[in-house]
């Protein structure tokens, strides 16, 4: 039995196990009973995967905790689980951030009627994402790859129901398959370049292959990235799966699904290395999504997709790190991220309830005197996803945005930079509307009028859950099964700077140094001194931060009017620059121009015709040969006679 075989089995074992038997008793057991399973299995699963991380530490520096579960027959394609720094990294935070995402989800979905299916649902995204992060070869991790992709494709598609979230769930399949066809295609490279699909097989060698080669599996395997983690240009099924309930959103866009891109970047970084195009084009998506999310999001006003955006912001900022080779800062930034931004979500979720499913933030206000719990623990994501100190945010975005400098990139520091200035914009617009000024009225018919619309718009109303929320909040407060999750994300968003402060700590640094040093690269000279690209980068970001946060103070601080101002290109920034609608121009009419002309011409008239015809054709053809057939003997004489000529002239014409 190989070294850490039943540990690392657990970690996507249990879930699994959760999910088939809350699937298979979901009518039968209690709500506690569902939920406290689900909890139950997924806590297991962390408290295995912190037993293999200790087990792992004790180790030599190069060894690694590894599991083969199934082979082809043949070496370099099977499915294994390797525990070294890196998939115990994610794994840590996926089945930790998850469990606490469980425990809120329930007392938050305590109302829904599909509330064992949503259990078993979110226990098998733990399971496929765990197997994805835990994977020891390729193969492996397209296996969870695209249980990940079905796993979202359920929750965010939860409400089924709906129109919009159904359409939502399908958009989110589909563009994630184009980005499992990039790495099926990346694969088939892979095994003809270096005849394995293993990790450890091909990683050592990956600069072995041609340039071209390599250039085109990094491109492909970027794809898949790009698709999974909502960056540029695949990014528009992000806002989209804000249609599931508020749990799923905190599961997808903090801890889990969303960062499988940097996943695969980090964990098959000498691919991109060895590659001509690779890490700059990396870089350059970062750069550019990181920049984008952060523009769009300020002209959002939906609280949830003000979220989900600032998400797309971050996971660049991570893929960006990963572009400029600094893998240990991208996957502290995930780890951060996962904290403050689940905390902001969750948060979301007790600021829906409490205005009765209501998501527009321009008709939100005044909840800091109402809920100072909801209040407290927002501005600590908020503060810790601007990047103050000393808050997590502070160490981990400004490490990227350093190094961003030290490696010799003044444009994509710019870039980060700017990103930065518009995000600390955008959450304090977000945090001042929706907890600052005067609360709406919601007594009488147009309170009653408001919040039907607010239902008859938004999944977070649907399910009865409205009165149910409203009572919760307005006269018991936060139920402890959401307190306590928020309340220690809000501590994890406060304190995990301390892993890594320059100089003194830098845990991330050497722990997930472990593998990264592993494989020799050739190391480049710091084009700006680190101590004097820390101060500079620090002082200018911090001093970003505060002016764009006192513009929105300003804008839409509690002395505001109304909702505030109207931003410039207010429509561009609310569609998001009309992604969606060039998509649906360039590619999905099309296609369905396409499948019309196919289902009403050529299938009815081309093929159908065909194989009609060919039946005309024999009917017609078994018609003469019938006539033929009279039972007249002057007939058969004739024919007889025919055929003999036939014959002759045959041997004649030789």
């Amino acid at each position: 039995m190989e070294n850490g075989y039943w540990l690392l089995a657990l970690i996507p074992g249990l879930p699994l196990l959760g999910a088939a038997a809350v699937a298979a008793a979901r009518n039968r057991w209690s709500k506690p009973a569902l939920a406290g399973t689900a909890c139950a299995m997924v806590g297991l699963a962390f408290i295995a995967t912190v037993v293999a991380l200790t087990r792992y530490l004790g180790l030599d520096g190069a060894g690694t905790l590894q599991a083969a579960l199934w082979s082809w027959g043949f070496e370099g394609v099977g499915l294994g689980l390797l525990g070294d720094a890196v998939s115990l990294w994610f794994a840590l935070v996926v089945t930790g951030v998850g469990l606490l995402i469980h425990i809120y989800a329930a007392n938050y979905m305590a109302d829904d009627p599909g509330y064992g299916r949503f259990f078993a649902e979110l226990n098998y995204f733990i399971f496929a994402m765990s197997l994805l992060v835990l994977a020891d070869g390729f193969l492996g991790m397209l296996v969870g790859w695209a249980n990940v992709g079905l796993a979202s494709y359920l929750l965010i598609g939860f409400w089924n129901q709906r129109p919009a979230a159904a359409a939502a769930s399908r958009k989110a399949f589909w563009v994630n398959t184009v980005g499992e066809v990039g790495l099926i295609l990346a694969m088939a490279l892979v095994w003809n370049a270096y005849g394995s699909l293993r990790f450890a097989d091909v990683l050592p060698q990956a600069g072995s292959a041609a340039p071209t080669t390599l250039n085109a599996i990094a491109l492909l395997l970027l794809v898949g990235a790009v698709a999974k983690s909502a960056q540029l240009p695949l990014h528009v099924w992000l806002p989209d799966a804000m249609q599931g309930p508020t749990p799923v959103s905190a599961l997808i866009h903090a801890a889990t699904m969303v960062t499988a891109g940097v996943y695969l970047a980090v964990r098959a970084f000498p691919i991109f290395e060895a590659a001509p195009v690779g890490l700059p084009a990396v870089a350059a998506v970062g750069a550019a999504s990181a920049l984008f999310g952060a523009v769009v999001a300020v002209g959002q006003n939906d609280i949830k997709r003000v979220l989900a955006f600032s998400t797309m912001s971050q996971v660049g900022y991570m893929i960006l790190g990963a572009g400029v080779g600094a893998y240990s800062a991208a996957l502290f930034h995930f780890m951060t991220h996962a904290f403050f931004k689940a905390l902001l979500f969750l948060g979301a979720g007790i600021v829906i309830h409490h205005f009765h499913g209501e998501q527009d933030i321009r008709r939100m206000g005044g909840l800091g005197r109402q809920l100072p719990f909801a209040y407290w623990t927002f501005l600590i994501g908020t503060l810790a996803l601007i990047g103050l100190p000393p808050l997590s945010g502070f160490f981990s975005k400004d490490e990227i945005v350093v190094e961003l400098l030290v490696t010799g990139h003044p444009v994509l520091w710019v870039l980060a930079v700017a990103a930065a200035g518009l995000t600390a914009f955008y959450m304090t617009r977000l945090f001042c509307l929706v907890f600052t000024g005067q609360a709406p009225q919601a007594a009488g018919a147009k309170g009653r009028a408001a919040r039907e619309a607010a239902a008859a718009r938004e999944p977070e109303a649907t399910h009865g859950r409205v009165d149910h929320g409203h009572h919760a909040h307005h006269h018991h407060g936060v139920h402890p099964l959401q307190a306590v999750p928020v309340v220690l994300l809000a501590v994890l968003s406060a304190v995990a700077g301390v892993l890594w402060i320059p100089g003194v700590t830098a845990v991330p640094e050497h722990f997930l140094g472990r593998v990264f040093s592993q494989y020799h690269t050739a190391a480049h000279a710091a084009a700006v001194a680190p101590e004097q690209a820390k101060t500079l980068t620090m002082a200018v970001l911090l001093v970003v931060a505060a002016l764009a946060m006192i513009l929105g103070v300003r804008l839409y601080g509690p002395g505001r009017q109304g909702a505030g101002p109207v931003l410039p290109a207010a429509a561009v920034l609310a569609n998001g620059f009309y992604f969606d609608d060039l998509y649906r121009a360039a590619f999905v009419r099309p296609w369905r121009a396409l499948a019309a002309h196919v289902g009403q011409v050529i299938d009815p008239h081309v093929v159908d015709g065909a194989v009609n015809g060919m039946a005309r054709l024999a009917g017609t053809l078994a018609a003469g040969l019938g006539r033929l057939h009279g039972g007249y003997v002057r007939r058969y004489a004739l024919a007889l006679l025919a055929g003999t000529a036939v014959i002759v002239l045959y041997f004649v014409m030789l």
